[in-house]
């Protein structure tokens, strides 16, 4: 689903935050090995009580290597899709052009969010089926997780920092997209605006087109698909909600933003991918004829599945 226009996304940041669910951040990103707490789970923060359902449910689920190996091919398949499928020029990756100080490269920038994205993309898969009470689901691995860690976060480009020409950008993109907020990875990218404009100027051609929507339904059916291979977590399912003091308003607002949150991380993990292809210089593929899917060989690319499952980054 789009996000509503006119709708203000809510979020909870760790200052704002009770006790409680600023111990659940912190765990939280622990198990992910980030430094910073993710927008999904500022969104979730909304509802407390549903947090600490989620989080007694999904922690050991995230110190399982099972979910970073399923997000490490989740990254690898939308890599595979973005290198067949769509015609990507070469994109100057000219290191030296940020508008502001940043401590990552854009390099390690796009390693962070092809980690972290599909990762997120599975939560929330996962999350939907809990809501619904799915059945299926696998007992899980015991193996400790092995996974990137990132001690350092993209920077973000405020709005009062961003150029007219990046303002337009954002605002055409929430104009073709019917987005109430800019993304975390859209903001991080703008830090370079060269490149970021080259970078859109390429995207926003294929973002409405049937190519494109298909491969951000069938990414986001992967992520069910994966998501039934992790254990069934406990205790979020509607009626247990409706147990620990949720009302119908909530539930229904509550699920609305995970399905948003979903449709945004297909979303988003194929514009991150494309702006890998084309900081790696493009595949320069011949053009599809209409209506045809190629056929679908996976890329020889060890580097785009050992970038998935991550290897701790440093500042530039």
């Amino acid at each position: 689903m789009r996000w509503k226009r006119g709708s203000r996304l809510q979020l909870v940041t760790e200052s704002e935050a009770s006790p409680r669910v600023r111990g659940i951040f912190a765990e939280m990103r622990v198990c992910l090995g980030l430094p910073v707490v993710p927008p999904l789970y500022q969104a979730y923060a909304v509802f407390p009580e549903f947090l600490d359902r989620h989080w007694q449910g999904f922690r050991s689920i995230l110190q399982s290597r099972q979910f970073f190996v399923l997000g490490a091919r989740l990254a690898a398949e939308c890599y595979t899709r973005a290198h067949n499928y769509f015609e990507i020029g070469p994109l100057d990756e000219d290191e030296s052009g940020s508008s502001c100080d940043v401590a990552l490269s854009l390099s390690q920038v796009l390693d962070y969010y092809q980690y972290l994205d599909p990762l997120l993309l599975l939560i929330t898969a996962a999350q939907m089926q809990a809501f619904e009470g799915t059945p299926e689901g696998s007992a899980g691995s015991t193996e400790d997780a092995r996974h990137a860690s990132f001690p350092i976060a993209p920077r973000l480009l405020t709005d009062a920092e961003a150029t007219p020409t990046v303002q337009r950008i954002w605002e055409e993109r929430r104009r073709v997209l019917e987005l109430a907020f800019v993304s975390d990875e859209h903001r991080a990218l703008a830090c370079w605006p060269d490149f970021y404009q080259q970078y859109w100027s390429a995207l926003k051609g294929l973002l409405q087109s049937p190519l494109y929507q298909d491969c951000q339904y069938r990414i986001g059916e992967s992520a069910l698909r994966l998501a039934r291979d992790l254990p069934t977590p406990q205790g979020t399912a509607i009626p247990d909600l409706l147990e620990a003091g949720l009302d119908s308003e909530q539930l229904s607002s509550l699920v609305r933003v995970n399905e948003a949150f979903m449709q945004a991380f297909t979303g988003l993990l194929l514009d991150i991918t494309f702006a890998r292809v084309g900081s790696e210089g493009g595949n320069h593929k011949g053009e599809s004829p209409a209506g045809d899917m190629p056929d679908e060989k996976p890329v020889q690319s060890e580097k785009a599945v050992n970038r998935a499952a991550g290897a701790p980054i440093r500042a530039a």
